[in-house]
């Protein structure tokens, strides 16, 4: 797990120093759109460990296993996490605590989200896929 979270944390420190390098004058700077790249770094810790994966999108890819799913979910919330809320199935009322985390870029613009879920179902319930990793 230790070589996992490295990788994630090296390609995602790789791919923002890409984004956050000063454009030069013959290059202009990225404007938002569907084809700006974005690159997020995903993490759940569920008390037993901490998982954690890149999401590029703009183009799609990064070590997401379902990156274009989870692109789809980003854009339809323009990277507003906190926005998210995709299935209203119900879910027991276990308490197994988890918290989702991403950082990175969103269209240009800084993402910084943390939030706790009760359980494993409440977090899949309000993020789909985006932290199914």
């Amino acid at each position: 797990m230790p070589f996992a979270r490295r990788t994630a944390a090296l390609a995602l420190a790789a791919a923002l120093g890409g984004l956050a390098a000063p454009a030069s004058p013959a290059h202009a700077a990225p404007r938002p759109g569907p084809q700006t790249p974005s690159v997020l770094l995903l993490t759940v810790d569920d008390g037993a460990g901490v998982r954690a994966t890149v999401l590029t999108c703009g183009p799609t890819g990064g070590l997401h296993p379902d990156p274009v799913t989870a692109c789809r979910l980003v854009a339809r919330v323009n990277g507003d996490l906190d926005a998210l809320d995709v299935d209203g199935a119900p879910c027991t009322s276990q308490y197994a605590p988890v918290v989702a985390r991403a950082a990175g870029f969103w269209q240009n613009h800084p993402i910084s989200y943390t939030r706790t879920f009760a359980n494993p179902c409440l977090m899949h319930r309000s993020t789909a896929t985006l932290f199914t990793f």
